[in-house]
């Protein structure tokens, strides 16, 4: 605003609205031609045909600041009453329009497009930073910031960076997954390509059992002595490629898809649940109410899986040391709680909804733990507390108990 007041003219220069009066030539017939007014392009003309054709030729673009000029290496911006007359039809002129509309939002870091299919709708905040944000028209809740689905506690950089890795490397994790395992003695990792589970390792000739991993037997590959793993064979299973940051995507992208997957079945849990409800009221076996110990611990279930789906991206592109192992340990509590409470809901009856609700309650105060601001709050209390305790322990060792006189 102060620019704006103290040197309007430079202002719209440097907005490439206006030409530099200094480097002002004559313009051209303006029915026959269109001529660039600045003396980058050398007063250059371009016919009516040739900018209609650029800006065809440029319709795969999704930006209209390219499109908006008479000329590609001028600066100066065109404004729209002057462009629409040189396009020849009204399909450019419609793409034209949509592209200058994207333009304009993409440049206002107050309103966001929701990113639902064809919704017109207009999402605006007070302040431009990464918050939860729904569309009251496709219910579509996403982040206001980066615009995929709302991604707490992992930040917007780290969900791209996520996202992209999972679209890159996704085959490759499902095929090495499916087919390799590493081998129990020596680590070597195997892929399996025929039908039989006796299998023999290349590298140390030992005979193993793919379905269980323990050394063959004769009644190795039954259902009865494979259908538990061996102490730590889950390992195996979980991480099954030698070389440690392929481990450690496979582990978190394997927990991943398991929670997206998990997700679909608690929208079904919900759906018959509700459902439930409305047949015992039709049926006046109940009031609505009464079926609501059921109804809000399934919704807060599918809140807290969504939750902890999203803590996998985070955990995986934490550096290693004390927060690290802070925010796992608040993972796995996470993770025990959802179990707890998916367990007591569907063991629940009539007389279980104080254990029930109590449950709820826990499971909601560890999900809370992992929100963006008490997240990183609780960890740099934690951390700071961590340190101050190492210092104090070295500084100050325990003084060992006096021995017993008697």
């Amino acid at each position: 605003m102060d620019r704006y007041k103290s040197n309007l003219a430079q202002l719209l220069v440097e907005a490439q609205v206006q030409p530099d009066p200094s480097k002002h030539v004559p313009t051209a017939h303006p029915l026959t031609t269109v001529q660039c007014v600045c003396s980058l392009c050398g007063g250059k003309t371009y016919s009516r045909w040739s900018a209609s054709t650029s800006f065809a030729a440029a319709a795969g673009s999704s930006t209209a600041q390219y499109l908006s000029k008479t000329a590609w290496d001028c600066p100066l911006r065109t404004p729209e009453d002057s462009v629409l007359p040189l396009l020849l039809n009204e399909e450019l002129r419609d793409k034209y329009r949509c592209y200058l509309f994207r333009d304009y939002m993409d440049s206002h870091c107050q309103l966001q497009l929701c990113p639902g299919a064809d919704c017109p709708r207009l999402i605006q905040v007070p302040e431009p930073r990464a918050r939860q944000v729904q569309c009251d028209r496709r219910n579509e809740v996403f982040s206001f910031k980066c615009r995929p689905k709302y991604h707490t506690p992992t930040d917007c950089a780290t969900i791209w960076k996520w996202l992209l890795k999972c679209a890159d490397d996704s085959e490759t994790a499902n095929y090495i997954c499916a087919h390799t395992k590493d081998g129990p003695k020596c680590n070597v990792c195997i892929e399996k390509n025929r039908g039989c589970n006796h299998m023999q390792c290349s590298k140390c000739p030992y005979s193993f059992c793919w379905v269980c991993l323990g050394q063959w037997s004769a009644n190795c590959g039954s259902r009865a002595t494979c259908g538990s793993l061996a102490p730590g064979a889950w390992l195996f299973h979980k991480i099954p490629q030698p070389g440690e940051a392929l481990k450690k995507y496979l582990f978190y992208f394997e927990r991943w898809e398991t929670h997206t997957k998990s997700l679909q079945l608690e929208a079904q849990t919900y759906q018959r649940i509700h459902e439930k409800i409305q047949e015992r009221v039709m049926h006046d076996l109940g009031m609505w109410i009464d079926g609501q110990y059921l109804q809000n611990p399934a919704k807060l279930l599918a809140k807290c899986r969504y939750t902890l789906q999203y803590t996998y991206p985070c955990a995986y592109y934490m550096e290693s040391g004390p927060r690290e192992k802070l925010f796992e340990y608040q993972q796995a509590q996470l993770e025990a709680e959802i179990e707890n409470l998916s367990w007591k809901m569907e063991c629940a009856d009539s007389d279980d909804r104080g254990d029930l609700g109590n449950q709820t309650t826990q499971t909601e105060q560890r999900r809370r733990a992992t929100t963006p601001r008490l997240d990183r709050d609780m960890l740099e209390q934690a951390f700071v507390a961590l340190l101050l305790l190492q210092t104090a322990t070295r500084e100050h060792p325990p003084t060992p108990p006096p021995a017993d006189s008697h």
